[in-house]
């Protein structure tokens, strides 16, 4: 639309865009499962609410420095508040970190991260003086998305398990497909008749069928059109890009990148440490929480057509969410070598030793014992630190026919 000019209806775009998320959802709520998120339930739920408070507060220091209406800087910060689970499931699944403590920490802040949507879609517009009864509202949203999360356990637990058994004793893989995907499709409906998220609804599906004992053969029918849905919201992301737009503003898109990458890292990486969890797992949880995401531009959407937000304020949104997206998965794949080059600080480095656990047994006379993990950042991590002891090991890659190293 605004380079080539071929596609002329930009609605048409942002539709194909809302389309392509809610798909992608679907297919990353499968890999999710509620039992998971209970071990991390404490840091998930009070830290989330902490994390997207203070980022509302980050928003407000923005719109100072830019001279913004109060009202539009609160709304920045809270399109700011919300990091894209697409991109970082997505990252996670790559690197084979999801199921790891850091994982399911940010996995966990994630789906609090969403789940806020619900309020701050009713709250929001109000703070630029248009919306009824905000109390009323917001109650009434809320009541909302617990019916939907109530009726996504009970289902997830009782009635899906069995649909989905009935189901694939036919043996039929087009009826299983077509099954998931109704199901999928369906929730997305259902909340979207609630006046909730087209995404968030399609996300919820996925968890359900996450719960039954078909998640795996879900998995394996669905992840071949991921990268397709995945395709269909980046491009139409691009396609919503004007490179005017950041020709004429790059020192505003700079300032909120910046306050993405220093202000919203440290909050992300203090949550943890609140919790007592290591300083590292608070390192990487927040190196994979910089970014904007995807359910920003819902939220911006939302501040557009109720005249609290104007054009520009979306369009700087957009610009820094697709910054901050490009650089996520470089920004994760450096966390091992940030924690290495911190934890040699001289006065850092001791803040940070102090915060890592203690071990819970002696370890030191061990010996002849296997440790086995993958051979990405953390096995390289990790064979430094045999290195450094003078440890002999063995790291065999992925590919069967490839040894890395062998000593």
């Amino acid at each position: 639309p605004y380079v080539l000019r071929i596609v002329q209806d930009i609605e048409e775009v942002r539709a194909a865009a809302e389309l392509g998320v809610a798909l992608l959802m679907f297919a990353l709520g499968i890999h999710l499962s509620f039992r998971e998120l209970r071990q991390v339930q404490r840091v998930a739920v009070i830290g989330g609410a902490i994390q997207v408070l203070l980022t509302i507060g980050l928003g407000l220091a923005v719109g100072a420095a830019f001279d913004w209406d109060p009202a539009q800087a609160a709304f920045f910060g809270a399109l700011m508040a919300l990091s894209s689970t697409m991109v970082v499931l997505k990252v996670l699944q790559e690197r084979g970190e999801l199921d790891s403590l850091y994982g399911r920490i940010t996995v966990g802040l994630l789906v609090i991260q969403d789940l806020s949507v619900v309020p701050l879609m009713v709250i929001m517009p109000t703070l630029g003086g248009r919306g009824g009864d905000t109390l009323t509202e917001l109650g009434i949203a809320v009541a909302k998305a617990a019916l939907v999360l109530g009726a996504t356990v009970i289902l997830g637990t009782r009635l899906v398990p069995a649909v989905l058994f009935r189901v694939a004793a036919t043996h039929s893989r087009e009826l299983f497909l077509l099954t998931v995907v109704s199901m999928g499709l369906g929730a997305a409906i259902a909340t979207f008749f609630l006046g909730l998220s087209l995404a968030f609804g399609a996300f919820i599906g996925g968890m359900l069928i996450s719960e039954s004992e078909f998640r795996h053969q879900t998995l394996a029918e669905v992840l071949p059109l991921r990268d397709v849905f995945a395709t269909v919201f980046f491009v139409s992301i691009g396609m919503l890009l004007d490179p005017r737009f950041v020709v004429d503003n790059w020192v505003a898109i700079a300032v909120v990148v910046a306050a993405l990458l220093i202000g919203k890292f440290a909050i992300c990486s203090v949550i943890p440490l609140l919790f007592r969890y290591p300083a590292k797992v608070a390192l990487f949880t927040g190196l994979a929480l910089i970014q904007m995401g995807e359910f920003s531009f819902v939220l911006a959407r939302v501040g557009v057509e109720t005249g609290t937000l104007s054009e520009y304020h979306y369009s700087l949104a957009l610009t820094a969410a697709i910054a901050t997206m490009v650089l996520t998965p470089w920004l994760m794949q450096t966390g091992p070598s940030v924690y290495v080059f911190v934890a040699g600080l001289p006065l850092v480095g001791a803040l940070v030793k102090e915060l890592e656990p203690e071990p819970t047994e002696d370890v030191s006379g061990l010996s002849n014992h296997v440790v086995i993990c993958g051979y990405g950042d953390v096995g390289r991590t990790l064979a430094q630190v045999l290195e450094g002891r003078g440890l002999k090991y063995l790291a065999i890659d992925y590919d069967p026919h490839a040894i890395m190293d062998l000593r």
